[in-house]
């Protein structure tokens, strides 16, 4: 079993199982890609180890592992569009109106 576990991930039920796969499946392409990049360009150190102000990742790992673990630390980050953002706010607000009501 991976940890952190879904519902820590999920962030208060902000994101969905769909939206962590597509960050886990993109989060690992990303992971992947810096991976090949650092051995195409091991002559250069930096490349391999980054520098200070990039994400340093563990190649040692599986890219998806790599990927939940920059995701649960806030390295990596779910850009949601616009509309969905502001669906979210409304309904945070109806659910809001109704626990008070009640």
């Amino acid at each position: 079993m991976v940890k952190p576990s879904i519902a820590e991930l999920s962030k208060g039920n902000t994101y969905n199982r769909y939206m962590l796969v597509m960050m886990a499946a993109k989060g690992a392409k990303y992971v992947t890609d810096r991976e090949n990049y650092a051995k195409e360009h091991a002559d250069d150190i930096d490349a391999l180890y980054g520098s200070s102000n990039e994400i340093e990742i563990d190649f040692n790992h599986k890219p998806v592992k790599n990927a939940i673990k920059l995701f649960h630390e806030g390295k990596m980050l779910i850009k949601l569009p616009e509309e969905t953002v502001k669906a979210m706010e409304e309904h945070d607000k109806t659910t809001l109106n109704e626990e008070i009501a009640e």
